[in-house]
């Protein structure tokens, strides 16, 4: 069962199409799994469709009505292509939501080692603010204690893991601002992988701070 979820505001720019790519992959990954959201989504778009149909008409220059014409005529469909789709053959990837496989690279993931339970393997989306990132927690594997110099959005996928604030399953979509600190343990029977979203480093304040107190950060 799915106890968090997006707040109204950000489901709100979701819509909008205001979000930053990977912050609107995280939305959208949510959605794959929560009905409730995904009709929260369908009735935000329909109130802002009626907005548009009762909005008083502005009047539009005949030079930027031209350049709108020009840019449509330019969006021209791709071709079907004859060559098979590229395929991520990682071992995890048959798991995940079909979604979130299509933003995977061909062939295996580049598993990093942060810690004796936990590996990272970064995704590329071309975002310039964010990290996207897959994190993969042992089962019964815990990660290490630290806090946050940013947002951070994660969203369990497989699994399920828990921190001092609760216990969190597949679809469960949690927001951490700059500040606050936790430390997740998978559970005991199945190991957990969550999609997460980063603003910027995390910072571990455990023991382990002293030999290295930044977990490294790339944009995606």
């Amino acid at each position: 069962m799915i106890n968090r979820h997006p707040e109204s505001d950000l489901l709100v720019e979701y819509v909008s199409g205001s979000l930053s790519v990977a912050p609107c992959i995280s939305v959208t990954t949510h959605l794959q799994y929560c009905k409730q959201c995904s009709d929260s989504v369908e009735s935000l778009g329909e109130i802002g469709g009626e907005l548009l149909t009762t909005a008083e008409a502005v009047p539009v220059s005949d030079e930027l009505f031209d350049r709108v014409i020009a840019s449509l005529d330019s969006l021209v469909k791709e071709e079907p292509s004859d060559e098979p789709q590229r395929q991520c053959s990682d071992t995890i990837s048959a798991e995940l939501p079909e979604f979130v496989q299509r933003l995977l690279p061909d062939g295996e993931l580049d598993w990093r080692r942060l810690s004796p339970s936990l590996k990272v393997a970064r995704i590329s989306v071309g975002e310039e603010k964010y990290e996207l990132a897959l994190h993969r927690i042992d089962a019964g594997g815990k990660a290490p204690e630290h806090d946050h110099l940013g947002k951070e959005i994660t969203v369990v996928l497989t699994g399920s893991f828990s921190d001092e604030d609760g216990v969190y399953q597949p679809g469960d979509f949690l927001v951490r601002e700059a500040g606050d600190t936790h430390r997740p343990f998978a559970a005991r029977n199945q190991e957990c992988i969550c999609l997460s979203v980063l603003e910027a480093p995390i910072r571990l304040t455990g023991i382990k701070r002293v030999l290295n107190p930044f977990l490294s950060f790339t944009p995606s």
